[in-house]
């Protein structure tokens, strides 16, 4: 029976009453100043790329049906060119581009709220509001008008307002015409009731996550994996209950692949080419998500999530065919089918299948730490950075990929440098590893498969033995790459005729042919790439920057966690360890692996997401990095370097503290995104 002795309560005290510090200064700074803001709600929610485009002197009449009794303001979101803003107001001296009237009436015609807008101070996504003093009562049911008067509009500022069909309740006049579509309309009211109960159970969960950490390492000495398994349970919960879905990067196009595959499984069928079939009761649970999450989002996901029943019917949507595997999504396409079998409403079927990820994601990250033959605590870190986490809980298809490469390369790290001869489950999990990265992504992580040739001759009978193994294990993963990924290559390479009208930039990317012909060009925009954007790739690919970018975690724990990683790969005195093996070769062949696939995602994002004229290489994230995460490690590994004691304990606590400070810094930014 393990006992807490003096310095374990000591340590247990400490611990304590600074996070109850901490825990105050959090709720000061951050949830006491959220539960003041205006709680933003869309009446009408403008549909993709519908815009009306404002001119000088347009006046415009919107009047809708309000249905809460609380109103502190009233107003539409406007779209606008940052970059053409920009470079008018640094040309221009009286930044004069024009001003927005926005005054707001009640059915009597009276005006109730005013607010005036300079064109020149407005930014991108800006929700123009004319707002009360504060929230006022008895508004429900009542008919509002928003009114806008343009005046002096310059037509290169591409003022744009979204619309979408016409909305119950809903009338808009344009310049004295009726209009059948309806702008659409912000309103606010108060407050956020979501982080009254985040101000309670987020900061128990995280003393929870700060005490049972310590207590597994310090008290019950329990293995790594055992520690994660709870460790990365409760990080799991609070990146669940920060980040709603659809603000990870591309996870909309990867959730509906998902419903895709989902469709199969269930035997729903499918629609004609091109189209997705969705339950309307998904689409409808889908629609309430925005790619950058906003404060009310949090709100409207409390109070409908256990809402019973689902909507009949079904809507057909554009489906983004990704080109990937459906392995690449089964974690997300079990929870979906799952949920929509059960007969969930659609928050509860999005929410099983973010959940079935996570239970992937543990258990992938579990084997990970447990099959790592030596620097345990450097996987425990990889596997709770802020970057691992958001993708491995989401219905990205990179999820499977990080952890299917983490695996992979747990496994052959075992194949060098443990003793004994090659067992079958080795080679079993070894051959499905190799099989999985190399449909996976357009191969791009197929570089890895070369590290096989390292493995040491001793693990096998004699010499002939290894190579047969090496040209099978090659056989395996040329074939695999054939059948499942070559058609992505070509796609990305060398796309039809349709494929690039469909694309992103329209045939205008470089493609396989700009790199045949010019590839002075691309290796110039490579190392322009590198040198602006490198150190931005290694702070992204370890979580600086989450959820579209606009969720920042503070450099000091993506360098602490990156310190500490480096630290738990290096030899401790006294102790031996295969950490002495990793020999120069071992190294140079780590390294070519990297720059290899590092050339893999470069030259794809030049074909597929560079516009041609472009200085440097689009559409590069440091998150694509990540599986060659545990390679890039091990060139630091020293000989000349060790450490006197085995502290791997204390930095798999630290790393775990710092994601405690990473939950303070994605708070902070969502304050800015409302």
């Amino acid at each position: 029976m393990h006992r807490l002795d003096r310095k374990n309560r000591i340590e247990i005290g400490a611990l304590t009453v600074i996070f109850i510090i901490a825990a105050f200064f959090v709720y000061k700074t951050t949830i006491l100043t959220r539960m003041v803001l205006p709680r933003m709600e869309t009446q009408a929610k403008a549909q993709e790329e519908y815009f009306y485009l404002l001119s000088d002197g347009d006046r415009i009449e919107q009047s809708f049906s309000y249905p809460s009794d609380r109103l502190l303001s009233a107003g539409m979101r406007i779209s606008l060119d940052e970059d053409t803003l920009g470079n008018l107001v640094s040309n221009e001296k009286d930044l004069d581009l024009g001003v927005l009237r926005l005054d707001i009436r009640d059915e009597t015609g009276t005006s109730v709220m005013h607010a005036d807008y300079d064109v020149y101070a407005l930014a991108d996504d800006q929700v123009l509001v004319a707002s009360f003093p504060a929230a006022q009562e008895g508004w429900k049911g009542r008919t509002l008008t928003i009114v806008l008067d343009a005046e002096g509009i310059r037509t290169d500022v591409g003022l744009k307002i979204g619309y979408t069909e016409d909305v119950s309740g809903a009338a808009l006049r344009i310049n004295g015409e009726a209009a059948d579509y309806t702008l659409n309309i912000q309103t606010a009211q108060y407050q956020f009731t979501y982080w009254k109960q985040w101000a309670v159970f987020g900061a128990a969960l995280l003393y929870l996550l700060l005490l049972g950490t310590y207590l597994g390492f310090a008290v019950l000495r329990l293995k790594p994996e055992q520690v994660f398994l709870f460790a990365g349970s409760v990080l799991a919960v609070v990146y669940l209950l920060l980040l709603p879905p659809l603000s990870v990067p591309d996870e909309e196009v990867h959730l509906k692949e998902a419903y895709y595959y989902s469709n199969y499984l269930t035997g729903r069928g499918q629609a004609k080419d091109g189209l997705l079939r969705m339950d309307k009761e998904d689409f409808t649970a889908l629609s309430v998500f925005d790619a950058t999450p906003s404060l009310s989002e949090y709100d409207d996901l409390k109070d409908s999530l256990f809402s019973s029943g689902r909507k009949e019917g079904v809507k057909e949507i554009k489906r983004p065919d990704t080109q990937a595997p459906a392995v690449t999504y089964l974690p997300g396409i079990i929870g979906l089918s799952l949920g929509r079998l059960l007969g969930l409403n659609g928050l509860l079927v999005i929410y099983l299948g973010r959940l079935c990820c996570i239970l992937c994601y543990l258990l992938a990250m579990y084997w990970f730490i447990r099959l790592m033959p030596f620097a345990k605590p450097a996987a425990f870190i990889m596997a709770i950075l802020p970057m691992t986490i958001q993708q491995c809980c989401s219905y990205s298809y990179d999820s499977v990929v990080i952890e299917i490469a983490f695996l992979y390369l747990a496994v052959l790290f075992g194949l060098f440098y443990q003793k004994e001869p090659i067992r079958r489950w080795q080679v079993a999990l070894y051959v499905v590893f190799m099989v999985i990265l190399s449909i996976c992504k357009g191969g791009t992580y197929m570089p890895l498969c070369l590290l096989t040739m390292l493995i040491p001759v001793s693990r096998f009978a004699d010499r002939k033995k290894k190579w047969v193994f090496v040209g099978c294990m090659a056989a395996v993963a040329v074939s695999a790459f054939l059948s499942g990924t070559l058609s992505y290559v070509l796609y990305v390479a060398s796309p039809t005729a349709e494929q690039a009208a469909g694309s992103y930039l329209e045939g205008k990317a470089y493609g396989a042919a700009g790199i045949l012909s010019e590839p002075m060009t691309f290796l110039t925009m490579t190392v322009r790439t590198l040198f602006l954007s490198g150190d931005g790739f290694l702070e992204t690919m370890l979580g600086m920057q989450l959820s579209w970018l606009n969720v920042f975690v503070s450099r000091i724990v993506i360098y602490g966690l990156l310190l500490l990683m480096l630290l738990s790969v290096q030899r401790v005195e006294g102790t031996g360890g295969v950490q002495q093996e990793v020999t120069v070769l071992q190294k140079v062949s780590f390294a070519a692996v990297c720059v290899l696939s590092g050339a893999m995602v470069f030259a794809s994002m030049f074909m597929s997401w560079t516009p041609k004229g472009s200085i440097t290489i689009a559409g590069i994230q440091g998150r694509y990095f990540l599986p060659l995460l545990p390679l890039f490690l091990l060139l630091f590994c020293s000989k000349n370097l060790s450490l006197k004691k085995d502290r791997g304990s204390r930095y798999m606590f630290l790393a775990v503290a710092l994601q405690c400070v990473a939950v303070y810094g994605i708070l902070m930014s969502l304050e800015r995104i409302l």
